[in-house]
């Protein structure tokens, strides 16, 4: 059940940040107890129904936000959550409806899979998701899948939204998936889209005060006036996105609290079901305290890890994803549906072990 709703509190940790390269200035990210500018009513009835207010108990990095201390307002100085994340994907597609003069019927699709992509994702975002598929055949997209059309005891809420607004809750999916054939689907499907834009800037926000390009919202809106990308920002952003794959997202320490947690769920399974990922990270803190007291430990770089993690874990290998993100030059193209063409990425996966990825620290 969705039996925590409220706010999540903050905790202090110690900052430990991988040595960035030197990036532009940041620009501001929505935190989820500041007002976002949605006056559409069914944006806002959609915004308060309990899977969407549950947004806020989940982390936005998972693990990795354990490597920041959270006190401060500041985007560099606090963790960010789901919901934050979301409203700021809102933002950008309210922003690029407004800007394209799309009807009504279009912009509210556009809003319904910016507000609810992330709806199903579970306590500790990405991290603990590996192990929740493998043992309970759960991940945030079939959850997603089941609050959209109704099938969960709060997602009935979500459902007679979309169907008060004459939203098709399969079209609303298509959307989020990037399967939809309307004209607005490369919002949502191509290498650049409004999910990653807010997603990869809200990560460097996340990183140091210097945190990333001012230029996505303005991106965006010469995007919708022009119907041509703009190509600058977008190689900007890019390259943004290989740097935080590499310095956060791929670095050692970020992989080392993924794996830790982990191991810990493996090791506990028993404690587990499938109900826990539909609760918020504080319930899953008061049932797993050890948990989180090891995410501080291995955020925190003074302690040594050996002394607190479990000998019989180090041999634990995980899959770790090795990314690299390039923009073709050679490929002036910018239309929406020849974007992928000019930003392309390679992927490789390849299986270290939690000893690894403490020597690499």
């Amino acid at each position: 059940m969705l039996d925590e709703m409220g706010g999540r509190g903050i905790d202090t940790f110690s900052s430990d940040v991988c040595e960035l390269m030197p990036l532009p200035a940041a620009e501001a990210t929505f935190r989820s107890d500041e007002a976002i500018n949605l006056v559409d009513p069914f944006a806002l009835e959609l915004m308060s129904t309990a899977p969407m207010r549950r947004l806020v108990g989940i982390g936005f990095l998972g693990a990795i936000d354990f490597i920041r201390q959270g006190s401060g307002r500041s985007a560099h100085r606090r963790r960010h959550n789901r919901l934050e994340h979301t409203l700021g994907v809102a933002r950008l597609a309210n922003t690029y409806a407004r800007e394209a003069g799309l009807s009504q019927s279009r912009r509210r699709l556009l809003l319904a899979a910016a507000l609810l992509h992330d709806v199903g994702h579970g306590p500790l975002s990405h991290t603990l998701e590996p192990v929740f598929a493998e043992a309970f055949d759960v991940d945030h997209h079939s959850m997603t899948r089941r609050i959209v059309r109704g099938e969960t005891r709060y997602g009935r809420d979500v459902y007679a939204s979309l169907r008060a607004a004459a939203l098709d809750p399969d079209e609303v999916l298509a959307m989020i998936d990037g399967h939809h054939d309307g004209p607005d689907a490369f919002l949502f499907a191509g290498s650049i889209n409004l999910d990653t834009l807010d997603g990869i800037v809200r990560s460097r926000a996340f990183m140091e005060p210097r945190a990333a390009p001012q230029a996505m919202l303005r991106a965006v809106r010469r995007w919708a006036q022009t119907g041509h990308a703009p190509l600058s920002e977008f190689d900007s952003f890019w390259t943004l996105k290989h740097d935080v794959y590499t310095l956060l997202i791929g670095g050692a320490r970020g992989r080392l609290l993924d794996a830790v947690a982990q191991a810990y769920m493996k090791a506990n399974i028993d404690a587990f079901d499938a109900t826990d990922f539909e609760r918020s990270e504080d319930t899953l803190r008061k049932r797993h305290r050890q948990l989180f007291e090891l995410l501080c430990l291995v955020a925190d770089r003074r302690s040594s890890l050996k002394d607190h993690i479990p000998r019989n874990w180090m041999k634990d290998e995980v899959m770790v994803k090795d990314r690299a993100f390039t923009v073709r030059t050679d490929r002036v193209l910018n239309e929406p549906n020849e974007l992928d063409a000019r930003y392309t990425q390679s992927k490789s996966t390849r299986r270290v072990s939690i000893e690894e990825l403490v020597q690499a620290l």
